[in-house]
Parts: C-alpha cells; sequence; structure tokens
C-alpha cells in the first residue's frame, strides 16, 4: 500500500466513524437499543483499523 492509498483509507475510516457517531447519537434519541449497539460495534471495529494503520 503506497501514502496516497494509505491517506485515502484512513480517511475513509474517518468519515465512517463519524457517519457511525451520528447513526448511534439517533438510535439511541429513538431508543433503538439493537442499532445502536450494532453501529457501535462497527464503529469500534473502523477505530481498531485505523488505530493499526496509524502504528504502520
Amino acid at each position: 500500500m503506497n501514502s496516497e492509498q494509505l491517506q485515502e483509507m484512513v480517511q475513509w475510516l474517518n468519515q465512517q466513524i463519524a457517519h457511525l457517531n451520528d447513526a448511534i447519537k439517533e438510535a439511541h434519541q429513538t431508543n433503538n437499543l439493537g442499532r445502536e449497539v450494532q453501529y457501535e460495534g462497527m464503529r469500534d471495529a473502523f477505530m481498531r483499523c485505523l488505530n493499526k494503520l496509524n502504528n504502520v
């Protein structure tokens, strides 16, 4: 993976995390706890990937 591809991947992951944070807030406000937990799991997985890429 070259530097440009790495930057694109990091940007994409950050966008997904931001989107999921919004979705988590919305799910919480509508008391949709199943969705909230699902989105938190997805966000946490993206954050783990981002952390691994930042440590490369």
